[in-house]
Order: structure tokens, then C-alpha cells, then sequence
């Protein structure tokens, strides 16, 4: 999940601010403080890492034109899948990384999809919303990552699609390659599940939590 890694490290991007009270001697600087002169230096240094971001950008705007609303800066590289017959809403920053394995939002009618800012989500992810799956922000999902809040059928009668259990992810959670996230579930702040773990059940705060089920092993 090296990606993601460098994905939070981006995080603070290039919106520009103006600093100083006189306005002859005003200097821009983008959020992390460096000068806008010293990010053209860096896009001179290295056009081909400045180029793909723009293509990035581009991708995003392309692909995720389905959604609600996009926050600012937002990223894709390979190939996201939206099915938006509810709400998306997709936070200012926000980074796919679907370059090996095409990653899938989908919402049902009434079904709320929100994900926050500064979230990193890797390739093969597949959310659904029936109801509400609300993603924090700073989150990093791995790789073929599953999110639902439904079952769609009902255990006794399969028939019957039950209601919708709302998924809470709270900010700064990291959820590990190929975990499952099923409906009904909260994770609190800075918790981390293991790979391969079934979180069926609430994630406290700022533990680690794995298994299937998952459970608590650790507290952070």
C-alpha cells in the first residue's frame, strides 16, 4: 500500500493562498508553504511526474462526471466504474488508484455514498450504498476492498432485500487488502483492520482490529 502512502504525503497539495499585508510585497504560496516559484522549479525539474498528474486530473473529471459533487484536485489512474442511481459525493483530494484492477461506486435509489477528504482508495475497491456509507477523511482503503450496507437478501426469505444498515468509517481509518466491510458497522478514528479481516461487528477508536469475524487485538 505504498501508494497510499504517498498519496496521504500529496495530501496537502496546491490551493493558493496569499500571505502579507501589503500588497506590493505579497508573496503565493500553495498549502504546505513552499512558493509558487518553488513548485514551477519542481514541475521544470520533473515535467513527466507534473504530466501525469495533469492526466490524472483529466481522468478524474472524465470518470467521475456521474458523481454529485468532486472536490478539488481529485485523482484516478486506471479505470473507476460509477453506478450512480442515488448520491455521491467525493471530497477535495481524493485518490483512486485503479491501475491493476478496476475499482466500482454504486448507489441504489435513496443510497448515499460520501467519501471525505484526502482519501486514498486502491484498486479492485467495490462500495455499494443502498442507504448511507459515509468514509472519512485521511482514509486509506487497500486493494480489493468490499464496503456494503445491505445484504440484498434476506437470510430465511431470499426473495426479500432487508433494509439498509448505514457504514460509518470514521477519519484516518485504514482498512487492509482485501477486508470486508458489512452493513451496520462503525469504525471509529485512526483504527486499523488487518487484511483479509470480516468486520461485522464496531471498530473502536485507534485499535487494530483483524480477524473474521474481526476483533480487537490492540489498542493505538
Amino acid at each position: 500500500m505504498s501508494g497510499l502512502t504517498a498519496a496521504r504525503a500529496e495530501a496537502h497539495g496546491s490551493s493558493v493562498t496569499v500571505s502579507g499585508a501589503n500588497p506590493s510585497s505579497r508573496s503565493a504560496t500553495d498549502d504546505s508553504g513552499r512558493s509558487l516559484n518553488g513548485r514551477l522549479t519542481a514541475v521544470v525539474r520533473e515535467p513527466g511526474a507534473a504530466f501525469r498528474k495533469i492526466l490524472e486530473w483529466a481522468n478524474a473529471k472524465r470518470q467521475l462526471r456521474a458523481c454529485d459533487s468532486v472536490g478539488s484536485l481529485v485523482r484516478v489512474t486506471g479505470p473507476v466504474v460509477i453506478a450512480n442511481y442515488g448520491s455521491i459525493s467525493i471530497g477535495n483530494r481524493v485518490r483512486f488508484y485503479a491501475n491493476h484492477a478496476r475499482s466500482i461506486l454504486t448507489t441504489h435509489p435513496g443510497g448515499r455514498l460520501v467519501i471525505g477528504d484526502n482519501t486514498a482508495i486502491n484498486y479492485g475497491a467495490d462500495i455499494v450504498a443502498t442507504g448511507l456509507v459515509q468514509i472519512g477523511s485521511d482514509v486509506m482503503i487497500g486493494t480489493h476492498v468490499f464496503i456494503m450496507d445491505n445484504d440484498f437478501h434476506d437470510p430465511i426469505d431470499h426473495n426479500v432485500k432487508p433494509a439498509p444498515k448505514p457504514v460509518v468509517i470514521g477519519d484516518g481509518v485504514w482498512i487492509g487488502n482485501r477486508s470486508i466491510v458489512l452493513p451496520g458497522v462503525t469504525i471509529g478514528e485512526r483504527a486499523v483492520v488487518g487484511a483479509g479481516s470480516v468486520v461485522m461487528t464496531d471498530i473502536p477508536p485507534r485499535t487494530l482490529a483483524l480477524g473474521n469475524p474481526a476483533r480487537v487485538i490492540k489498542r493505538l
